[in-house]
């Protein structure tokens, strides 16, 4: 089993979000990325964005997490997803660049999200209401039974 601690933010304008795929998927992220050890996950956020597409990023308020789990390669995979409020000078107007040739960036209108097929599946509601949630979010794709 392989496990991922990503930092992710909700970069929003308009009515709009932005996501991010690897080129050829149709699986969508929020934009984010790894946190690398000994780093905090509003820096680490900073950081991918900027890596990744050259946005400077004011990261804001803890949104909430989300956890994941998939397969790749017959192996199992799970991921924490921390999820921030996100400012920046971006408008949904605008083409996003990235950095890295296997990742492209664009805007969907925030009601449409269902479409769009954005992971982990427990964002879709969050992502849906174009708003922050009063309280922290919890979202999961992972069974919860206990053996």
């Amino acid at each position: 089993m392989a496990f991922h601690y990503v930092a992710r933010g909700l970069i929003r304008d308009g009515g709009h979000i932005l996501l991010v795929r690897a080129i050829g998927d149709t699986m969508t992220f929020l934009p984010g990325g790894h946190i690398e050890f000994g780093e905090s996950a509003p820096v680490a956020l900073a950081r991918e964005l900027r890596e990744e597409a050259s946005i400077a990023a004011k990261v804001g308020a803890f949104v909430g997490a989300a956890e994941n789990e998939w397969f790749l390669g017959g192996q199992l995979q799970a991921e924490i997803n921390l999820i921030f409020d996100v400012e920046t000078d971006l408008s949904h107007h605008e083409t996003v660049v990235s950095n890295e040739a296997h990742l492209e960036f664009f805007w969907v209108p925030c009601e449409e999200i269902e479409y769009w097929n954005l992971f982990p599946e427990s964002l879709r509601q969050l992502v849906k209401q174009n708003s922050l949630p009063k309280y922290a979010f919890w979202g999961t794709g992972i069974s919860l039974k206990s053996e």
